[in-house]
């Protein structure tokens, strides 16, 4: 078609699936150490389908779609993703939580929606560090938050949340019927990124501890009699008024507090009953203040010693190694 003095020349364009393939508009890399369901989130979301359809477009419908296809992620869906964001299969299967080393720890996905009932001591899916939402580029979950031991932030030292810090319900990104990022609560519109209290140094000193010991029990070392370290955290039961809860069982206000008793000895949560799980715990509990990690023990047990008498001119240990070392256990920890 030719019109005007200008000879402006139109024709047909290609057709966008012939020109782009099938690859979806926008692609998503997903960050260090996120969770599936948070990456499935961002997907939808830039490609303009809010998360409450993608699923259905996945293959997947359902409530709780995207948190369930973090504990199994079925081959069809995989290589539906693969085929349309050209992100290697290995890739995004490496961002759900299955195959599990710590399946006894993980916070328990309930069938139909925990999120929708009132405010109270339910226990929810996830939870999240405020101050690492607010501070990312782009928002997302981690699978770390998805352990029942995390309370607190790593990087800030603050607690973290299992809910709205204005409804008081959990998380439900994968329910969000508009276009509206998943740092936004989707059941009250609300930002969860209202800042926490620092948590106390004796609950992360106990939390560090159970971090180093759930990051070697994942790398292959085993207890003795082929005890299964997650199990046996996971199973110990600890007193609740008149219940006795698992630590997956409880909301994040009550493992806190938990931790808490733990650290401060201020009361018994272990009732009068006995068990290995307990007793392990109480051993964790005990080496908890005196343990400076696996850095610091690292460290002291493979750099040289000095010597007494002058100091020597050799060069001593690298700074910018010690802060790379560190910085690789800390990525590990945050993608347990």
């Amino acid at each position: 078609m030719r019109f005007g003095p200008t000879e402006i020349s139109i024709m047909p364009a290609e057709r966008y699936a012939s020109a782009a393939g099938s690859r979806w508009p926008m692609g998503i890399m997903p960050a260090p150490g996120e969770l599936l369901s948070s990456w499935l989130h961002r997907l939808a979301y830039a490609n303009g389908v809010p998360p409450h359809y993608f699923g259905a477009l996945l293959g997947a419908p359902g409530e709780n779609w995207s948190a369930r296809l973090d504990r199994a992620l079925p081959d069809r869906i995989l290589r539906l993703l693969g085929e349309h964001t050209h992100i290697p299969l290995e890739d995004i299967a490496a961002l759900t939580v299955a195959p599990d080393p710590l399946p006894g720890l993980r916070l328990p996905l309930r069938p139909g929606s925990q999120q929708t009932c009132a405010p109270g001591r339910q226990v929810t899916w996830l939870q999240f560090c405020p101050a690492c939402l607010a501070e990312d580029e782009t928002p997302y979950f981690r699978r770390g938050w998805s352990l029942a031991t995390r309370v607190s932030c790593a990087r800030h030292g603050c607690r973290l949340r299992d809910r709205c810090p204005s409804c008081g319900r959990g998380l439900a990104p994968f329910s969000q019927k508009h276009l509206v990022p998943h740092q936004i609560c989707a059941l009250c519109g609300a930002a969860l990124c209202k800042r926490t209290r620092p948590a106390a140094d004796g609950v992360q000193r106990l939390e560090r501890l159970i971090d180093d010991l759930l990051r070697l029990h994942a790398a292959g070392h085993r207890m003795a009699a082929g005890r299964s370290l997650s199990d046996l955290l996971g199973s110990a039961c600890f007193q609740f008024g008149k219940q006795r809860m698992s630590i997956p069982r409880l909301p994040h206000r009550d493992r806190y507090h938990l931790f808490r008793q733990l650290t401060e000895e201020r009361s018994t949560p272990f009732g009068t009953r006995r068990s290995p799980a307990i007793s392990y715990w109480k051993r964790v509990a005990q080496a908890a203040p005196a343990w400076s990690g696996l850095v610091t023990s690292f460290s002291d047990a493979v750099l040289p010693r000095p010597k007494a008498g002058p100091c020597p001119t050799t060069a001593g240990p690298d700074l910018a190694d010690l802060v790379q070392a560190a910085a690789w256990l800390h990525q590990k920890r945050q993608a347990l």
